[in-house]
């Protein structure tokens, strides 16, 4: 405990020099470790509730380095002040925990309300929670930049605007930095809060503090329908039906949304988004805060929004001793006020550089909003008992969305429709921060342009136009023998000078692409992470594929003809989530080394989410394999530390039917592109083809991904936690993994037949019909060849267990069988001219091809006599007949792979006893077979 490492102060506290060398989740241990043997030796269970003096813990040279680094200017020097006080506050509320306990227990844990209370109302009554207070109040404080104050209010001034008017470029998002350690200290919260062990009296105060403060700066509210004067605009519903406009109360908002605004600097505004039927009774004020003149309101508050945001919900989250989400639902319905979706169409590029700042921060920090609305209800929207989450700071009881005191169904169509928003924001987003060379995301600094991006030629190009028509109209009957040859000099400059002008020209376009692409990259890499947790909303009636949810959701193995009265499938939703799947699927199934030291100490760089190892999590007692009811419980209670996030994961992708939607999606697209279908037009037809191949490969990854996991096939809770991935993959049986069945071991032949499945599925998108999508069929190959080396690492993780269970009885599909004939069939297709055509795709393909061949030397003898034969004669851009994939452009894929497999088969035959026999008969065969 804390005695036994108080010998070890004098060498915690040395270590307080060198934390600017530390990592963030170092800094947090260290502080924790100090004050926990900071305390005075007199100090234990029996001392007075609140007896303990505010600088007894941790010393005083701790409190000095808290309060030096909050006072310092530079961000990743306040932080370390922050982790401090928050440490602080985690270690303080831990003793009064302790003393609350300990009151209980000396009360004899008598049931009546009076000693039941008794503990809490001591800690309530504790000096220690005023001194929690004052500190976190003044590390709040010393987060605001000098001279602002958040308390004021948030009205535009008449001096506000009559300076605002004449503000430039320069200026505009240069605060948001300075906001990042109010966001920082937000998270900081949010991360105590979870780890359950703030104080409750602690809790309650974050809680009304940041309630009000959000109601204050972010939301609006709407008039009553009485109150609303005629001819003024407001919320227009989604639909026709809709119901009557909604008026924001706040004149300055009106005004934006009329039309009436004397903000120079704002665009017109309107009220967007609002889900259909929601009756909404306030709106997020996104366009007055980024069209504010106020440098507060314009730069720090957004920065704020997601975080303090994330610290109510937590707050209120029943996972984390809250009270239950639906005490803010009314967040997750109501619309924003934003630029309206002219001010992003072909008119943004003429509108002012303040303007389009104006349009892409509001996009910006909306696209962050609706990402994080998503993080927090994405747990409200669960059907199945949840024992808490990875993270949660109580396991006792579960966590489903009536418990947090929602429908079900309500609370996920709702999320999907805020899916399909954020789907609508990001494309507005990419486009307005290409085009807004101003823009630069919190954190980060403006990119500059290339300055050859500016270079105008448009009056030399015109006194060269008169030049030109001046020599063209010259009378050359005239001339004498010097001045025609002048003249046809200067033709031949004139000439040249205007093909360069139109090579720069191209170069500039290609520099403003790039330059726009990376713009693009920097917004889209600042905005708020999604929870990989929102990858179950795959598994919502909302998106299903096969129509009826019930049928999906409540039944067990899809029939494919279910698949055939599909008509569409995919789509930005569906290719979003699978996207952010294979993402999770990647981080939490892969062994990847920590990043590097240095990208983690960057100030500017996204601080890692701290859930994945918090240290102010509360010690949590898992359930034992023997006193476990299911399997989920039994194998995240047999599995090692480093595995059971990973494994809890999972458990919640299949409890949500995740997996089993890959299945119909990869059934939909195969029934799409290959079956029937149903009539649709020619630019119906292309346009599916685009979606389904699109979907296709996000399927692919996310297969790959899963199948590629080593974690998945080394260990026997590997092993059974991917029968069960694959029963929903290969079958699409929902029902199965819930169900509560006894499991066994699954057998080797068991899963090569479900990886079968798989892998049918892949290969009759990639084959069954036609694609001049060389990249697609390769995705698809790529993914075939990862289940066929899953095959393997199985074979070899189960040979013992195999021979034992399975005898005689494995009909495992050959894999690599599948796998020659899929690339022999890609190689002898027509692909389009413009098909780029490499060894990274064409030899791949041919070496599959012989690799897994049934007769490899004969393989190779086609190739040698009726193709690579053939090349000498072949025209230019032409391929062999039989194989149009091999021409002058791909000889050299084709003749390295044949001679390396050539040298491997005359190695296997020179070392087999054939190669060393004696018998000259037999040599006399072995080299006519070889030549």
């Amino acid at each position: 405990g804390a005695m036994a490492l108080r010998p070890f102060t004098p060498f915690l506290t040395s270590m307080l020099d060198h934390l600017h060398h530390m990592t963030p989740s170092q800094v947090r241990r260290l502080f924790l470790l100090l004050f926990a043997v900071g305390g005075g030796e007199d100090e234990g269970m029996d001392a007075n509730v609140g007896g303990m003096a505010a600088g007894s813990m941790g010393g005083a040279a701790t409190d000095i380095v808290i309060r030096k680094h909050l006072a310092l200017a530079p961000f990743a020097k306040k932080r370390i002040g922050i982790i401090g006080t928050v440490a602080y506050a985690v270690s303080r509320s831990s003793q009064l925990q302790e003393q609350q306990a300990f009151i209980d227990n000396e009360n004899n844990m008598a049931e009546t309300e009076a000693t039941c209370l008794a503990g809490s109302a001591a800690v309530a009554s504790s000096p220690i929670v005023k001194e929690i207070r004052d500190m976190i109040e003044s590390a709040y404080s010393h987060c605001k930049p000098a001279g602002v104050s958040l308390g004021a209010g948030g009205g535009l001034g008449a001096n506000n605007m009559s300076n605002g008017n004449h503000m430039s470029t320069s200026s505009m998002g240069s605060a948001f930095s300075d906001g990042s350690a109010m966001a920082f200290m937000l998270d900081e919260l949010c991360h105590a809060v979870r780890g359950g062990r703030l104080a409750a009296p602690i809790r309650e105060w974050l809680d009304e503090l940041f309630q009000s403060e959000f109601e204050n700066y972010y939301v609006g509210d709407f008039e009553e329908e009485s109150d609303v004067p005629q001819g003024t605009k407001g919320a227009v519903g989604n639909d026709d039906d809709a119901a009557l406009d909604q008026i924001p109360t706040s004149s300055q908002d009106l005004a934006l949304l009329n039309g009436t605004s004397t903000n120079k600097i704002a665009p017109p505004g309107e009220l967007r988004f609002s889900i259909a039927g929601a009756e909404s009774v306030v709106y997020v004020k996104l366009l007055p805060l980024l069209s504010s003149h106020d440098r507060t309101q314009r730069e720090l508050l957004p920065v704020q929004l997601c975080p303090m945001f994330r610290l109510m919900s937590t707050l209120s989250d029943l996972r984390y001793g809250g009270k239950g989400l639906s005490e803010i639902d009314a967040m997750l319905e109501c619309p924003l006020l934003l630029p309206t979706p002219e001010s992003s169409g072909i008119e943004f590029e003429d509108s002012s550089s303040i303007k389009q700042w104006v349009v892409t921060s509001s996009y910006f920090f909306a696209t962050c909003w609706v990402r994080q609305l998503i993080n927090s209800f994405i747990y409200a929207a669960n059907e199945f008992s949840e024992q808490g989450g990875s993270n949660a700071a109580h396991t006792v009881g579960s966590f489903t969305s009536s418990s947090q005191g929602f429908n079900c169904e309500e609370v996920q169509k709702k999320i999907v429709a805020r899916l399909r928003v954020l789907v609508k924001l990001e494309e507005e987003l990419r486009f307005t921060s290409s085009k807004c060379f101003v823009f630069a995301p919190p954190g980060l600094d403006l990119l500059p342009a290339p300055k050859e991006l500016y270079d105008n030629d448009d009056y030399s190009n015109n006194n060269e136009e008169n030049e030109t028509n001046s020599m063209n109209t010259a009378d050359t009957k005239s001339m004498s023998k010097e001045d025609k040859k002048a003249l046809a000099t200067a033709k031949k400059m004139a000439t040249k000078r205007a093909k360069d002008k139109v090579k720069s020209k191209v170069k500039r376009l290609k520099m403003k692409q790039k330059h726009e692409e990376q713009l693009v990259t920097r917004s889209s890499g600042a905005l708020r992470p999604l929870d990989p947790q929102v990858c179950v909303a795959l598994g919502f009636a909302e998106l299903s594929v096969v129509g009826n949810a019930g049928d999906t959701q409540g039944g067990g193995s899809q029939g494919l003809s279910q698949f055939q009265q599909v008509t569409t499938c995919g789509g930005p939703v569906t290719t979003l989530l699978l996207k952010l799947l294979q993402k999770a699927l990647s981080d939490a199934l892969s062994e990847k080394k920590g990043m590097a030291f240095k990208a983690r100490m960057e100030g500017n760089n996204r601080e890692e989410d701290v859930d994945n190892d918090n240290p102010y999590m509360m010690a949590k007692e898992h359930a034992s394999a023997n006193n476990a009811t299911n399997f989920a419980d039994i194998a995240l209670a047999s599995c090692e530390e480093s595995s059971k996030k990973s494994f809890a994961l999972l458990d919640s992708f299949l409890k949500g039917g995740v997996f089993a939607s890959l299945y119909e999606h990869l059934a939909a697209v195969a029934e799409l592109r290959c079956g029937a279908g149903p009539n649709k037009s020619n630019d119906d037809d292309a346009k599916m083809e685009g979606q389904l191949v699109e979907t296709a490969r996000c399927l692919f990854s996310c297969v790959e991904s899963l199948i590629s996991s080593e974690l998945l096939t080394r260990s026997a809770t590997g092993r059974v936690f991917l029968a069960s991935i694959l029963k929903q993959v290969a079958e699409g049986d929902r029902d199965d993994y819930g169900s509560g069945n006894k499991r066994r071991r699954p057998t080797t032949a068991t899963m090569n037949k479900l990886l079968g499945y798989v892998m049918d599925n892949v290969n009759e998108i990639i084959t069954g019909a036609y694609t001049g999508d060389l990249d697609f069929a390769m995705d698809g190959v790529n993914c075939m060849q990862a289940i066929e080396n899953c095959s393997k690492r199985i074979s070899d993780a189960a040979a013992v267990e195999a021979k034992k269970n399975e005898g005689g009885e494995d009909d495992a599909p050959s894999f690599p069988t599948k796998l020659s004939e899929v690339a022999d069939k890609l190689l002898r297709q027509n692909w389009p001219d413009d098909t780029k055509m490499n060894k990274g795709n064409v030899g791949k393909l041919l070496s599959l091809f012989v690799e897994h061949s049934p007769s490899r030397m004969e393989t190779l003898s086609r190739l040698v006599n009726d193709v690579l034969q053939e090349v000498p004669h072949l025209d230019k851009g032409k391929g062999v007949a039989v194989f149009p994939t091999c021409s002058h452009q791909t000889f050299g894929s084709y003749y390295s792979t044949v001679l390396e497999y050539l040298w491997k088969e005359l190695v296997n035959l020179f070392d087999s006893p054939t190669g060393k026999t004696k018998d000259p008969y037999v040599a006399a065969r072995a080299e006519r077979w070889t030549t």
